[in-house]
């Protein structure tokens, strides 16, 4: 499969980067527009799991496929390994996990890593968050002044639920469909009885319980975190983006929670792509399935232009004030 149209690799150059100190360096790398002009950047924020830099999903790179296409259009983009891929072994050494230490302070380098950088323009930095990634986001808008120095946030699939509603109503989903065996169907089983173990620990959030092998710091630590909500108060402005064919994080649960709530948020736009899975590539069934992430495809044309349009005018916004 070519390259997809919006993206020129004649327009940008790459290079390797570190960000973050040690214990916790990550690689990294840098696309940088063939431009003399300080440029806007994006930080790319990764979704649940080990990822790579490119959140490669199968034969997919989405993160590589908006890297390339937002530098093709004078934005420079920086993305990461994820420290749980990376350093899988010491996070397990943690007394106390929460996201913090899986995203949040790798994105916080991420910020002052590109702030300290000639080629990008201070004042044009734009973080955007994939799933758990744009999930994770408003808390770290809220919690982190280096963060406050944004110009915006991107939310790509952003669940607004909490993450055991929404792997619950992913499990359910998932039982329905024709190829899910007996084994599938016992390993389904075998997941929800770990979201209720997430659960019992609003009554007993000391308990002794590792839900999905994650401590139970990780989970007691989001119980009363509602993103939207957080989001708002910050009155950052956003682009949130939604793939209607996603099972994952959906759109009759999920965008219609930021929906709602962009009513007290004006500085919010909230777009949807009918055909679109998580991945904002294009699935052949109304709702996708997890085979449609084997499929070999690009981030769409159309997710690209309204990234891209969105900074732009946010950034001349910016200037005119």
């Amino acid at each position: 499969m070519g390259m997809p149209p919006y993206i020129n690799q004649d327009a940008f150059t790459e290079s390797g980067v570190e960000i973050g100190q040690k214990p916790w360096v990550l690689p990294g790398t840098f696309t940088r527009p063939l431009t003399s002009e300080p440029c806007p950047c994006v930080i790319l924020v990764h979704g649940s799991g080990p990822q790579d830099r490119n959140e490669t999903i199968g034969p997919n790179q989405p993160f590589r496929d908006l890297a390339w296409g937002l530098a093709s259009h004078q934005i420079a983009v920086l993305r990461y390994e994820k420290r749980t891929r990376i350093y899988p072994d010491a996070l397990k050494n943690l007394s106390s996990f929460t996201i913090k230490d899986e995203t949040t302070d790798d994105a916080v380098s991420a910020i002052e890593f590109v702030e300290n950088l000639d080629t990008v323009d201070s004042g044009k930095i734009f973080a955007l968050g994939h799933s758990l990634g744009g999930f994770a986001l408003p808390r770290i808008v809220q919690m982190y002044p280096q963060a406050a120095a944004l110009a915006g946030v991107i939310l790509l699939a952003a669940n607004a639920r909490p993450l055991d509603e929404v792997m619950a109503s992913q499990i359910a989903y998932l039982e329905t469909l024709e190829e899910a065996t007996d084994d599938i169907r016992e390993v389904l089983q075998s997941m929800a009885a770990q979201i209720e173990l997430i659960r019992s620990l609003k009554q007993d959030p000391h308990a002794d319980v590792t839900p999905f092998d994650v401590p139970a710091s990780y989970w007691v630590d989001l119980q009363d975190y509602r993103p939207p909500r957080v989001l708002c108060d910050m009155a950052m402005s956003a682009l949130i983006l939604q793939g209607e064919s996603d099972y994952q994080v959906r759109m009759d649960e999920d965008f219609h929670l930021w929906q709602k709530q962009s009513r007290n948020c004006p500085q919010w736009t909230c777009l949807s792509y009918p055909g679109l899975h998580h991945l904002f590539m294009p699935s052949p069934k109304k709702m996708a399935t997890p085979r449609d992430y084997a499929q070999a495809d690009h981030v769409d044309p159309r997710v690209v232009a309204d990234i891209v349009s969105w900074i732009n005018h946010s950034t001349r916004r910016a200037t005119k004030h």
